[in-house]
């Protein structure tokens, strides 16, 4: 085998790992910890043997949301790309409703232009600022940001997360604010399963026993041969679900509250575009449903791919301040 060809597959493991290594990581602690927590603690933890089964059911109920969320957060990633958003703008149903009979302020469902019928008439209210982009060869809205392990334009940008192998934008941030949402849950329910089998099994029994929280230190022990194998993995998954824990709580968090501002993670760091762009939306109900769509408070105990992002005027002028020339 050539240098060339071993370069080559080095290339795509690599490719492969920086894609997909976060998300194979964490979806291994989380069925660890589901495992252990059900199957090993708990029959320690419980005498009863109906505490076991709503553990049991409530833990798989968890484990479902989080690889459904994940499931959609990664399909609907190619979602996020400028031109999906440009052709969903020229073809897409624009439907306007109200709650009432009384007029009301238009809104679209996944469009830019106020209405059908001023599609070909309607022009961005400002074009200065924008952008080409050189790998895609097209112009690009001022608020799309190219990520090249997504290899395109992602529109309203949040960040390319490592941890689940894609771009955050306007096409999954859903699904990826609920995927954080039951992790947090999840974590929160296993630690202290964890802290009692820690506690009362391994760490309780040694001197210094608090070292045995720490992954490290149980793996270094083991390999010197002072710590059971047993003990070092249990010592290891204990340190990266409080990582995974404090990660998840903190992200979510963020995700909230940039949305509630009417930015992205990206934009709201970005002094420039803060200063050029107000955020998204007049009010509260006009920032949730352009995350989530209608009945935004479902998606977290149902995913609703159906329910596409709801886009006021403001907002699709904002979004689309350049149409792209190449579609």
């Amino acid at each position: 085998m050539g240098l060339a060809m071993v370069n080559q597959k080095l290339a795509i493991l690599g490719e492969f790992l920086v894609k997909w290594g976060g998300t194979m990581l964490v979806s291994f602690v989380l069925m660890s910890t589901y495992y252990s927590c059900v199957h090993i603690i708990a029959e320690n933890m419980y005498d009863n043997p109906t505490q076991i089964y709503w553990l049991t059911l409530i833990a798989r109920v968890i484990i479902l949301e989080i690889i459904v969320n994940l499931a959609c957060f990664v399909y609907y990633a190619r979602y996020n790309s400028v031109t999906y958003w440009h052709r969903k703008s020229c073809v897409a149903d624009l439907r306007v409703y109200a709650e009432d009979n009384e007029a009301q302020p238009e809104v679209e469902y996944a469009s830019a232009q106020p209405r059908v019928d001023r599609h070909l008439s309607w022009e961005p209210a400002n074009e200065a600022g924008s952008k080409f982009c050189f790998t895609c060869n097209k112009e690009a809205p001022q608020r799309s940001h190219h990520c090249p392990l997504c290899k395109m334009c992602v529109l309203r940008k949040d960040h390319h997360c490592f941890i689940t192998g894609a771009c955050v934008g306007l096409g999954n941030q859903r699904y990826f604010m609920v995927f954080l949402f039951w992790c947090a849950i999840g974590l929160v329910i296993a630690m202290p399963h964890l802290f009692f089998y820690m506690n009362t099994e391994i760490a309780y029994w040694y001197p210094f026993g608090w070292c045995y929280y720490i992954g490290p230190v149980a793996v270094l022990r083991w390999i010197l041969g002072y710590t059971p194998f047993s003990q070092a993995c249990f010592s290891t998954l204990f340190s990266f679900a409080g990582a995974s824990l404090i990660t998840a709580c903190g992200f979510f968090g963020m995700q909230v509250y940039y949305t509630t501002q009417g930015y992205t993670m990206y934009e709201y760091n970005n002094l420039t575009v803060r200063a050029t762009f107000q955020g998204d939306g007049e009010n509260m109900g006009e920032r949730l449903r352009l995350v989530f769509g209608k009945n935004w408070a479902l998606n977290f105990l149902v995913p609703l791919p159906w329910n596409l992002p709801v886009l006021t005027p403001a907002i699709s002028d904002s979004l689309f301040r350049v149409r792209s020339k190449v579609l």
